[in-house]
């Protein structure tokens, strides 16, 4: 039986939790073969693969070498590479007058710059293809203004710029976009709750109700619908769409 993604490759860096995991998971799901990376095993959380039927590489975003060679051992162990997708991210929460210059520099090399060195290593490969596509997380946080989340915030805000632009550069070979999940709960947006619950002085409860209450839908998203987001970009159905930064948060950028 043909599925969505009936025999498409995909690489899913930053498959280790939350909503990467999901889109490994969506990805095999529906027929595709995927590699998935994580951070190096002596992180804990991320020591043992959560979607079984990846094969599977370690490494740190941060460091061009690492995401050269985790491109690499996809492109092996798939016999070829058909989209990548990019799902690490981290958040500093707090005060624009408390966040630490280092925090805005691991900010940027893994939200953004991350996404771009993988694009590169992977385009020789696309362009002998002749087709190949990229999607990218950005956040509900890149259209609404949102207080402690400053650094954050930028680097989604880069992420749908960088879209834009690389969908236009490397057209027609390779199509570029992104998925923008709202409030998703996570292991990251927990903490993030708990940081927020303690600056404030309340319970996380009340963190958590508040920010319920802005989304129109009335819900946090789960890590599912992103991933279904996904595998509707990098399947068949989304072979017309390129530059696009597809919102799944309950209404909260309308």
């Amino acid at each position: 039986m043909t599925t969505p993604l009936t025999d498409v490759r995909c690489l899913v860096i930053g498959a280790g939790r939350g909503i990467g995991t999901a889109v490994a998971a969506r990805i095999v799901a529906d027929g595709g073969r995927c590699h998935a990376t994580r951070r190096p095993a002596a992180t804990a959380a991320t020591a043992a693969p959560a979607e079984p039927d990846c094969t599977w590489s370690a490494g740190d975003v941060r460091e061009a070498a690492d995401i050269d060679r985790m491109v690499s051992e996809a492109v092996d162990r798939l016999g070829g590479l058909d989209a990548l997708v990019y799902c690490p991210g981290v958040a500093h929460v707090g005060p624009l007058a408390d966040t630490p210059a280092a925090a805005w520099t691991e900010a940027f090399e893994v939200n953004v710059r991350g996404f771009g060195l993988a694009v590169r290593a992977a385009l020789p490969v696309w362009r002998e293809q002749g087709h190949g596509c990229a999607v990218a997380l950005s956040s509900q946080a890149a259209r609404r203004g949102q207080s402690l989340i400053a650094a954050y915030t930028a680097t989604k805000a880069a992420i749908d710029g960088m879209v834009r632009a690389l969908a236009v550069e490397l057209a027609p070979v390779v199509r570029v976009n992104a998925v923008a999940p709202g409030i998703v709960m996570t292991d990251m947006i927990a903490e993030d709750f708990a940081r927020q619950a303690r600056l404030d002085g309340v319970g996380i409860d009340e963190v958590a109700e508040r920010t319920r209450s802005r989304i129109p839908l009335r819900d946090f998203q789960n890590a599912g619908a992103v991933a279904a987001g996904v595998a509707f970009l990098i399947g068949r159905d989304g072979r017309h769409i390129t530059g696009e930064v597809l919102a799944v948060d309950g209404g909260m950028s309308a």
